[in-house]
Formats: structure tokens, C-alpha cells, sequence
């Protein structure tokens, strides 16, 4: 068997070393980035143009091996067809691979959290990400010894990246109070999450305070999905008075109130208003365009990894989840909100 041509053999920091004349271990030093080397600019510009002429490309799993690090973050997610958990994994995923480090992306839906925990456990991953559901479904004990970082949760344990929630609620609340109305109710999931848990605790004392509780029968529960929201629906359009302004805690339940009124031919907005929340891209896609609440899921995941990234790298300690502020959120307003029916 013929030898491989040169040019088919890897790179080595040896060979970065002998093209810019310096030494083996000032060649990891500048390649490592460590910003505490003291190494002169003219050399680190001399390294780094060899390492780029020749084309080199450090080998992550023998760094690994000296450093006990595999340059590998989880991410666990609730469900893969949900396109806010989506845009978080965008998010974290781009920080990720330009800090050299793989994602492993794990669906906590039919297969329990902590069965991927153990399995990312037994590859030594880094750290992981997770949202509410993940961490509700996880003990103490099959944490120990992980670095974590929450999603949109708040925790005493473990630090995270959250959104305003309740100033969600709270714009909803106002947006459907300057339209004139004044029956309201609301569809949230089931699950206790602290970002819905807020965004229904922003609307309900927003409303309270101005003289528009809302009755117990119209708070309905159900799954944060177009099937959850189509079950809420369908139970508040039965009561009487009917409500004439919904808000959906995410923006899939809103979706499904929208589908149930147009099965029981209730006009949006002309005889209900709903607002979702998340502004995911299908809100743009049905018609009436949806009226929601803007949450930065790209930016919630980018800001996660960089939490995770700065724990496994020591640059400074990361803040505890109540100490984190809010990622701002913003009203959108479409075509599912109007002018109440008695007031238009």
C-alpha cells in the first residue's frame, strides 16, 4: 500500500511550530487563547498565520484528555416540534461551536430527563442546558457533580438566563384593556414553570387592577400545545357571558384557541381577541396573524451557553437565577386583537 500524500497527513502543533520558528508549547499557548500568557504580539501573530497557512485544526479530543474536559454541552428540550425550544437551541448551538464545543441535543418528551442526563453523564459532557420541565423531572442527585444552567426558570440551586414573564402578562393585560374590554380569560398549561407561572400572574393582577378580575371557570389548564389551547377554548366558549379577550400563556395554545373558534365559527377578532405569547414564526403564518408577546428565545439560549461556557472556563462566577435581569419582552400587534365587540 502506497503512503498517503503529505498533504492528506494532519497538521500538528509541531508542524505550526517549526513554520513560525518558536516552540512547541508557545505554539498551545497562543492557540489555547489563554488571555494570561505573556507572549509577545508580534509572536502570537506569527503562530497564528502559520497555523492558518498550514491549515492546522486542533485536536479537541486530546485536549480533552489533559484538560478532562470533552468540549460537549447537552441541551434538553421538552419537545423537538416546538419552535420556541427551537430558537433556543439555535441560539445556545451558535455560541457553542464558536467556543469549540459540541451539542448534544436531547428530547425530554417520551424518554425521561434523567435517562439523557445519565447517558450525556457517561460521555462526560461539559455541562448541560435545561429548561423548567427538564429540571422538574430531575432529583438533586442526578445533578450532583454537573455544571447546569436553566432556561427561562428560576432556581435556587442553579444559575439561568430568564425573560421579563410577567411584564408578558402585563402587556397583554394592557393591550386588551386600552381595546375596551372587559371579560377576560386565560390558557396556560398545566405544568408549574415559573415563566408561565409569571406571565399569568402579570395578566391577572394587571386586569385586578382595574377592576377586571378573572372568574375562576375562565382560567383554563391544559397542555402548552394547539391541542391544550383548542381544549381550552372550546370550555370558554361554552360559558356565559362569553369572554371576549383570551391570552394564551405560549403561542402553540394560541394557535389552537384560533383553530377551535374558527371550528365553532366564532369571528376573530370580531367577536374574541387572543394573544398568544413567544412570537414564533407560525404566528405570521395563519390568518388572522396572530397577536402575541415577544420572548428572545435565540438570545435566551445564547446567553445560557455563555453562562455554562464561563462556569467550565473559570472567567468569573455565574450570578445565581435571581440575580439575573430579565431579558426584555414586546408586544406584537396583528390581526387577532380588536376593539371589544360592545365597544367597537
Amino acid at each position: 500500500m502506497s503512503p498517503l500524500p503529505k498533504s492528506a497527513n494532519r497538521v500538528t502543533a509541531n508542524d505550526v511550530a517549526a513554520r513560525a520558528g518558536v516552540s512547541q508549547s508557545t505554539v498551545s499557548l497562543v492557540l489555547s487563547g489563554n488571555p494570561r500568557a505573556r507572549l509577545a504580539a508580534e509572536t502570537r501573530s506569527r503562530v497564528l498565520r502559520a497555523a492558518e497557512e498550514l491549515g492546522y485544526r486542533p485536536n479537541v479530543l486530546a485536549q480533552g484528555l489533559v484538560r478532562r474536559r470533552s468540549y460537549a454541552l447537552g441541551v434538553l428540550i421538552p419537545d423537538l416540534s416546538n419552535p420556541f425550544f427551537a430558537a433556543v437551541v439555535s441560539g445556545a448551538e451558535k455560541v457553542a461551536a464558536k467556543e469549540g464545543y459540541a451539542v448534544f441535543l436531547c428530547e425530554t418528551g417520551e424518554t425521561g430527563a434523567e435517562q439523557h442526563v445519565e447517558a450525556l453523564k457517561s460521555r462526560q459532557i461539559d455541562g448541560v442546558i435545561l429548561d423548567a420541565v427538564g429540571v422538574s423531572g430531575l432529583t438533586p442527585e442526578s445533578l450532583s457533580g454537573m455544571n447546569v444552567v436553566l432556561v427561562d426558570e428560576t432556581h435556587e440551586d442553579y444559575p439561568g438566563v430568564v425573560s421579563d414573564a410577567q411584564m408578558a402578562g402585563e402587556l397583554a393585560a394592557r393591550h386588551l384593556l386600552e381595546l375596551g374590554h372587559r371579560c377576560f380569560a386565560f390558557i396556560g398549561p398545566a405544568i408549574d414553570a415559573s415563566a408561565f407561572r409569571l406571565r399569568e400572574r402579570g395578566y391577572t393582577r394587571t386586569l385586578s387592577a382595574a377592576g377586571c378580575a378573572v372568574a375562576s371557570a375562565a382560567l383554563r389548564r391544559g397542555g402548552a400545545t394547539v391541542a391544550g389551547g383548542m381544549q381550552g377554548m372550546r370550555a370558554l366558549l361554552a360559558l356565559r357571558p362569553r369572554p371576549t379577550a383570551v391570552f394564551c400563556a405560549n403561542d402553540l395554545s394560541a394557535l389552537g384557541a384560533l383553530k377551535a373558534c374558527a371550528m365553532a365559527r366564532v369571528a376573530v377578532p370580531g367577536d374574541v381577541s387572543i394573544v398568544g405569547c413567544d412570537d414564533i414564526e407560525l404566528a405570521q403564518l395563519v390568518t388572522p396573524e396572530l397577536t402575541t408577546v415577544a420572548i428572545p428565545a435565540r438570545e435566551l439560549g445564547a446567553r445560557a451557553a455563555r453562562l455554562l461556557i464561563r462556569q467550565l472556563t473559570g472567567d468569573g462566577h455565574a450570578p445565581p437565577a435571581r440575580a439575573t435581569r430579565p431579558l426584555p419582552v414586546r408586544l406584537v400587534t396583528r390581526g387577532t386583537s380588536a376593539r371589544a365587540p360592545e365597544a367597537a
